[in-house]
């Protein structure tokens, strides 16, 4: 999976509009996030990962807390993300859910969260063809896509600050799972299961032909 380009507006301590080229900052093959506490490092993860599922990096992280204090009333917050698969080259758009002014009168009033996803010919395509409006739509086309849930693709790609010991500590079954996902080889499981039903198959089979000779033998003794 290549991450080709972030933008984000009104998000955390971005107020405004900001465009990460992460196509660029690849070409040396490595790139560092540095940054003081507080700068918005965490921030960018989550837009990663919100763009993706709709959810934060942190289980513990509320959606609430995407919307910048520091945009301007009526600025719509969004993540957009153009990223790239086997299954070809995505732009999907996230808005969270957050207030925004009333269109009459005075006060706010709550705009629910919205998501499209668009399969693009090349990164730098405006338009494409759209294959998500809402954000069950694009969830599922997500998951397709990029072939990991939430939890497997934090776990194996982001692992955010001080999540890499929960998973070293998880079970080997649950390492087992995520790993089995993100290397592909359900193919070999499925393959072992096989030659072990065989196996099981082929073992009775040869049991019952030996059950079969030693009776044909006492009968033979007893003649």
């Amino acid at each position: 999976m290549d991450l080709h380009r972030l933008t984000l507006r009104a998000i955390g301590p971005f107020a405004g509009e900001h465009v990460i080229d992460f196509a660029e900052l690849g070409r040396s093959g490595l790139f560092l996030l540095e940054g003081p506490t507080g700068s918005g490092k965490s921030t960018l993860i989550d837009a990663v990962v919100f763009a993706l599922y709709g959810s934060l990096a942190s289980d513990g992280s509320s959606r609430d807390r995407l919307h910048s204090h520091h945009a301007a009333p009526g600025v719509e917050p969004y993540v957009e993300l153009v990223f790239e698969t086997a299954a070809g080259i995505h732009r999907v758009r996230r808005s969270p859910q957050h207030q925004r002014p009333k269109a009459r009168g005075t006060g706010t009033t709550n705009q629910n969260a919205t998501a499209t996803l668009v399969r693009l010919s090349s990164p730098d395509a405006d338009a494409g063809e759209v294959i998500g409006t809402s954000t069950q739509e694009v969830g599922t086309e997500i998951a397709r896509i990029v072939g990991l849930t939430r939890p497997q693709f934090v776990q194996t790609v982001v692992l955010p600050q001080g999540e890499f010991a929960e998973f070293l500590r998880s079970t080997g079954e649950q390492r087992r799972l995520v790993l089995q996902s993100l290397f592909g080889t359900a193919v070999y499981d499925a393959t072992a299961k096989q030659l072990a039903e065989m196996r099981t198959a082929a073992k009775a089979r040869t049991d019952a032909a030996d059950a079969r000779v030693a009776e044909a033998l006492t009968g033979l003794r007893e003649a």
